[in-house]
């Protein structure tokens, strides 16, 4: 059976540096039928030309939803994967999304969303509901599962890990172009399943988010702006909300963030005085939201297929550990065999009880630090009995399916 053609969607936006690690990233899946579409800016559009095989589209345009839709306009794949450009996929990402679309009526497919540090769960199974509301949802995070909407609640997807049929897209108006930015996915992923459309969760198509700088935020994750959050907050209420709805829904948006703000204020580096700031800007953006007029859904092109044929890489995957003695060493052989186009994972774990961390590094391999007797994943036990040789015999067994299928060790 062939495989299924799929169009990779980055958006990228005053974020060069970190869309080059993306692509690196995804220029390593091992998927063997898809194409990378990039809508950015200029100084994104530079970089990415110089990643081949890959598609550019320049828009210089604050509004996430806008690139969206210009790039699922041109897209040339069935279905359609989105990735965030400051997020970066594990090498099978690609081929569990797919595997979720088996059954026809599948029309979205999520995946688990990895945090800052590449182990803590950011995103996983949820519920929304018309107020924008998040539920989580306990499911296996070995299998793919059928989220299931029920009492008003429906399927959310995150746009940093995520997948859509192209017909499906289309059919429902594409994104929202009055979400800027916040709960543009949301909206459509709601409206998507509220027409019937089946949405699978796929745990094992991993992506880890940075969660780089931004208009929005700083590296730290303390907020710069909110207008456009409480803006979309403000729509999305409009769309869905039962009119008798609206004002609690508007009231719990506002409280909430009001505390998010504070907590910034009393945790991190945010004055009082911008805190203050802040919330008058939340007041703004929601009131702008409730005037905002529908806008037009995108006049979609009739989709061209065929051409949706590069092959990922199909290579064994190499795996170093080091002894701590010889870590410049070992990575600087990783940094050569990534640039060759294999795929490298080194393991730098020492004798201590430091957390592990995971990261793909800006050389092309991914990194996996810590000590042996720390946590890895963060339910275990904070210092724990171990080996080198078992705590890299554990982090394989995690990563199996997901990482690699066919690891290679070689000598030091």
């Amino acid at each position: 059976m062939a495989a299924l053609g799929i169009s990779v969607i980055i958006v990228s936006r005053h974020r060069p540096d970190w869309l080059e690690r993306c692509l690196r990233a995804v220029g390593q899946l091992d998927y063997p039928c898809f194409e990378t579409l990039v809508v950015a800016c200029p100084a994104g559009a530079k970089i990415a030309r110089n990643f081949e095989p890959l598609r550019v589209i320049d828009l210089d345009v604050a509004n996430i939803s806008t690139a969206r839709n210009v790039g699922v306009n041109a897209a040339q794949g069935e279905v359609v994967a989105f990735i965030d450009d400051d997020a970066v996929p594990e090498p099978t990402w690609l081929s569990h999304l797919a595997a979720g679309f088996t059954d026809p009526d599948v029309a979205q497919v999520g995946g688990t969303t990895l945090g800052r540090n590449g182990l803590s769960v950011q995103h996983a199974a949820a519920l929304v509901d018309a107020t924008s509301q998040s539920f989580s949802v306990s499911v296996s995070m070995e299998d793919p599962v059928v989220l299931t909407p029920a009492e008003g609640k429906h399927p959310r997807l995150h746009g940093t890990n995520m997948a859509l049929r192209w017909s499906a897209i289309t059919e429902h108006a594409g994104f929202d172009e009055r979400f800027a930015f916040y709960l543009d996915e949301t909206d459509l992923s709601y409206r998507v399943s509220c027409g019937g459309g089946r949405t699978v969760f796929a745990p094992k198509a991993v992506v880890h988010h940075a969660s780089g700088p931004s208009t929005y935020r700083d590296a730290d994750r303390t907020p710069r702006h909110v207008f456009e959050i409480a803006a979309s907050a403000a729509v999305f209420h409009g769309k869905h909300c039962e009119p008798s709805q609206r004002q609690a829904a508007q009231t719990a948006f506002l409280t909430d963030r009001r505390k998010w703000i504070l907590r910034h204020m009393q945790q991190g580096p945010m004055t009082p005085d911008t805190a203050w700031a802040l919330m008058r800007e939340l007041d703004a953006g929601y009131a702008a939201g409730c005037s905002r007029a529908a806008i037009a859904p995108p006049s979609w092109a009739s989709q061209v297929t065929g051409n949706v044929d590069h092959r990922g890489v199909t290579a064994d995957d190499i795996y170093f550990v080091t002894s701590g003695r010889d870590t410049k060493t070992i990575c600087a052989k990783a940094k050569a065999l990534a640039a060759k186009g294999q795929r490298v994972t080194v393991f730098d774990f020492r004798q201590n009880a430091r957390y592990h961390r995971v990261s793909y590094t800006n050389d092309g391999f991914w990194l996996h630090t810590g000590g042996i007797y720390g946590r890895e994943i963060r339910n275990e036990a904070v210092i724990r009995s171990s080996t080198l040789e078992d705590r890299v015999r554990q982090t394989l067994e995690r990563l199996k399916g997901i990482r690699s299928k066919n690891p290679l060790f070689p000598a030091g």
